[in-house]
């Protein structure tokens, strides 16, 4: 049977975490799956133990980093959608299928779940970009229950901890770059270069220790390495976010949040709801109170107190619904 997910998964050391991945998506992985394991020249017994279970082994002689390993993956994956996992990530119950349903959307490539530290709090609700390649990791340390984080949007890019691509997607843009190798941007780029948008999908949980086999020093390195090369390939691409999140505020952070959006739009009347997300699907829509079962299909609740800070933030405000939602749309500059 043509699995309907390949999940790959890159490991260089660290075993126990990597049983602990495995196990995971064995316990909670509804859709049928195949597991494939790139390792990049353990010396702690990974690849005799992996031998002993139901993966796929591709072993390599020296670590070749993480983005050319993951290709490696991909390139022997039978299913339309890929999975690149962290070794260090655990999903959890309920993971793969609203993954599954989000990169299913028209035009959409790419989808990430939320992101949770071991204790529960957020480590990243989909992760914001400045202009110099500057990177915030949404909601970080935040309340997962908070609906400022519960409902699905487009966004830049999600951590390679868990991503989700088409796996047509994926190759026609020629997979991870090497330039990024070993690690760090190389996900970011990819999101950057689909033919398709990046969804964050809250639905989805996983909950990821975070450079357990590298050490923050490590990663710190690497990242600062990677980010002039990053931000100078997609300056273009960039020139509508915050010129840098290094010192983010309250406003550069909605600004950073809100720039991958169709537009962004206030609304007082859930009766205009329906039509708009119709004909706006990745807009940012922003409801002014309203009922939380509203979170799922992607609009924002907030109060009179935001609406009012937010003043400028929006291209469209809808008090009622408009006679022509078009018209109202175009004259936001929403065409």
């Amino acid at each position: 049977m043509t699995p309907a997910l390949s999940i790959v998964m890159v490991s260089h050391g660290a075993l126990g975490w990597t049983e602990r991945a495995l196990a995971a998506v064995a316990e909670h992985t509804r859709a049928v799956h195949e597991v494939i394991v790139v390792d990049n020249a353990s010396t702690d017994g990974t690849p005799q133990r992996l031998r002993e279970l139901p993966v796929r082994l591709i072993e390599n002689a020296e670590n070749r980093g993480f983005g050319p390993a993951s290709n490696e993956g991909a390139e022997a994956a039978r299913a339309p959608v890929l999975v690149f996992l962290n070794t260090d990530a655990l999903v959890e119950a309920g993971w793969d299928q609203p993954l599954l349903d989000a990169v299913a959307t028209p035009g959409v490539a790419a989808a990430v779940p939320l992101v949770l530290e071991l204790d529960g709090r957020i480590q990243c609700a989909g992760a914001l970009l400045g202009r110099d390649g500057t990177v915030i990791e949404h909601g970080n340390g935040a309340d997962p229950r908070d609906p400022a984080y519960r409902f699905p949007r487009a966004v830049d890019f999600g951590p390679g901890a868990c991503l989700a691509v088409r796996a047509e997607a994926f190759r026609a843009a020629g997979g991870f770059d090497a330039a990024y190798a070993p690690a760090y941007y190389e996900d970011a780029d990819l999101c950057l270069a689909l033919a398709g948008r990046t969804l964050y999908v809250p639905a989805a949980t996983i909950r990821h220790a975070k450079k357990a086999s590298g050490g923050n020093e490590l990663a710190q390195q690497l990242s600062d390495r990677h980010r002039a090369f990053f931000a100078a390939r997609w300056h273009e691409r960039l020139a509508g976010r915050p010129s840098t999140l290094a010192r983010p505020t309250p406003p550069l952070l909605l600004a950073a949040r809100d720039a991958p959006a169709d537009g962004r739009v206030l609304v007082r009347d859930p009766a205009v709801l329906d039509a708009l997300l119709a004909a706006r699907p990745f807009a940012r829509v922003s409801l002014v109170g309203g009922d939380e079962t509203w979170l799922a299909r992607g609009v924002e609740l907030i109060d009179e107190h935001a609406a009012a800070a937010r003043a400028h933030h929006y291209d469209v405000e809808l008090s009622a619904p408009p006679r022509d939602l078009a018209r109202a749309l175009a004259a936001g500059g929403l065409v």
